[in-house]
């Protein structure tokens, strides 16, 4: 009977420890989880000759960025960098704009200097090319900024946002909504 108990107290321990370096080390986990997952679908559909979700999620950043829509050629390419950036972008070590301006400058420097997108550069040249950007920018972690964590990823963030309805019934009304609770 000892022996379970020693096993027992030793099992809630490791599971202790390991649930807290998963919290300690979260945004750096769901960067890695990004990467991978990202990585895998970018491999599958090479494989399959297949731009479908890849497409989907340029088209996304383009539209969240205000970009026109990009050309089909240009679509593993920016995949990959979307790719390359997910892990920095979650740890905090670029925020998202210095993200959206790496994204950009990357997409016209490509369109400019590879019209039509070939040769497509490897996921470590991409990789390389955001080491670039890091190095000259002198991109750093701010010490106030803790990442990704997994309340943000389920919406369940600290800030809150507004629609346009929601801001102008505010100010019809002569409401301040960094206010309201």
């Amino acid at each position: 009977m000892r022996r379970g108990w020693r096993i027992l107290i030793g099992v809630i321990g490791g599971l202790a420890l390991a649930g807290f370096a998963a919290w300690h080390w979260e945004s750096q986990l769901i960067g890695m989880a990004a990467h991978s997952y990202l990585g895998w679908i970018a491999a599958r559909e090479d494989a399959n000759g297949d731009l479908t979700k890849r497409r989907a999620a340029v088209a996304g950043m383009q539209r969240m960025l205000l970009l026109s829509p990009i050309d089909d050629a240009y679509v593993p390419e920016l995949f990959d960098l979307m790719t390359a950036v997910s892990t920095r972008v979650s740890s905090g070590a670029i925020d998202y704009a210095w993200a959206a301006y790496v994204y950009t400058s990357y997409e016209r420097d490509m369109m400019r200097d590879r019209p039509g997108g070939a040769p497509r550069r490897s996921m470590p040249e991409v990789e390389a090319a955001v080491h670039d950007y890091v190095e000259f920018y002198r991109l750093q972690k701010r010490p106030d900024v803790d990442g990704v964590q997994l309340r943000d990823l389920a919406g369940d963030s600290e800030g809150k946002s507004f629609t346009l309805e929601e801001i102008e019934q505010a100010d019809r009304e002569g409401r301040d909504l960094t206010r309201d609770e």
